[in-house]
């Protein structure tokens, strides 16, 4: 396996931009292409696909991996470098753009595109913990034990009001 350089606090941004992201806010991905390349020197992807988006993690040489996409996007990216064995060797920024972004705000990263984008120039580095599984799976996001327990009585006897509204609604 080869060591890859990558500074923790590198200037040098590899920003890799999720296609379900430019699909889903594309003025976000300009605004935020736009602010990370007039703060830091950038070399921008666009992956067609998850080949294209390992190859351009492989290839990041000392630049510092900025994923712009949604929860999912992240989740590849950690498992990407986890498998690599690269993930607790530098430091991994997120701007949240697309539909799926539980992760991202419960991380605490901001929901604006140019917030975020600052965050990635300005932020402090933050390290994280993350569960692995035996087959080398990684959780990210909310994680309970033990389960949150089932809900015993029916909706309508915690809520007896939502009926009457429900009919209200249909008429």
């Amino acid at each position: 396996m080869a060591e890859v350089a990558t500074s923790e606090t590198s200037d040098q941004l590899l920003v890799v931009i999720d296609p379900v992201a430019r699909q889903t806010d594309g003025e976000s991905v300009r605004i935020v292409k736009d602010v990370l390349s007039a703060g830091a020197a950038t070399k921008v992807c666009l992956p067609d696909g998850p080949e294209e988006f390992a190859r351009a993690l492989a290839r990041r040489g000392s630049r510092r991996p900025v994923v712009v996409g949604d929860d999912r996007a992240l989740m590849r990216t950690v498992v990407l470098l986890h498998r690599q064995r690269e993930l607790a060797g530098c430091a991994l920024s997120v701007v949240p753009v697309g539909p799926v972004l539980g992760v991202a705000h419960a991380l605490g990263v901001p929901s604006g595109a140019v917030a975020a984008a600052r965050a990635v120039l300005e932020g402090a580095e933050r390290r994280l913990d993350m569960l692995v599984d035996d087959s080398d799976g990684v959780v990210l996001g909310a994680l309970r034990i033990p389960a949150p327990a089932a809900r015993e009585e029916p909706l309508e006897a915690v809520r007896p009001w939502l009926r009457t509204c429900q009919s209200l609604v249909r008429t």
